[in-house]
């Protein structure tokens, strides 16, 4: 018998051993970066903010020379700012709607104002949802998924029909259009607002 038929067979898995190694690595390292993913938006905004405030900080102590206008005019800042956002809050039409009628009668550049408010309002959850009917439960399967009434029609034998945007997760500046009975759909008691917020997070918020 030759020596190579008395060889045992090799029983070296280093190769093997490697990669279930090297695929545990990459699979702790993207959890890892999940992990730290919200603390690092979080670092980023701070920062912008800061970045904001300095440079408008020095644009404005550039026009007055004077920290103690400079202050002021901060301070009034904030309080239109905090202003704005009351009445936004309760729905009012104040100064802003008027000057944003007027931006958006510029050809271009109101139709970029629309688009970047609309993105801006659907990944925050403050977008024009005062436009939906109602929040319904789209049977899917054995499960549902979210839809927002968009209109509702009567017909002759009185059935109702219903137009339902059923958008998608995380972006929900996207979707399509479901069309039901009333009848087979099953509305929701929460707010549009609170619905855009649990696709927007993926179904973590409830």
């Amino acid at each position: 018998m030759s020596d190579f038929e008395k060889t045992p067979p090799s029983n070296d898995h280093s190769g093997d051993n490697k990669s279930p190694l090297l695929k545990r690595f990459g699979k702790n390292f993207a959890t890892g970066l999940l992990v730290f993913l919200p603390l690092a938006i979080l670092i980023f905004i701070v920062r912008l903010l800061i970045q904001t405030v300095t440079v408008v900080g020095k644009t404005l102590f550039g026009f007055t020379e004077s920290v103690e206008a400079t202050m002021v005019i901060f301070v009034l800042l904030i309080m239109v700012i905090t202003y704005a956002g009351s009445k936004f809050a309760k729905r009012e039409i104040w100064t802003l709607n008027s000057l944003e009628k007027a931006i958006i009668a510029i050809p271009l550049a109101g139709s970029w104002y629309e688009t970047i408010k609309d993105l801006v309002g659907s990944f925050t959850g403050t977008g024009k949802t005062d436009a939906y009917l109602g929040v319904v439960r789209v049977p899917v399967g054995r499960g549902h998924v979210l839809g927002f009434v968009t209109r509702k029609d009567t017909g002759p034998d009185g059935e109702v029909s219903l137009s339902i945007f059923m958008p998608t997760s995380p972006n929900p500046t996207s979707g399509i259009v479901l069309f039901f009975r009333e009848e087979d759909v099953q509305y929701v008691d929460i707010t549009p607002e609170h619905a855009f917020k649990i696709i927007i997070s993926l179904g973590l918020k409830r």
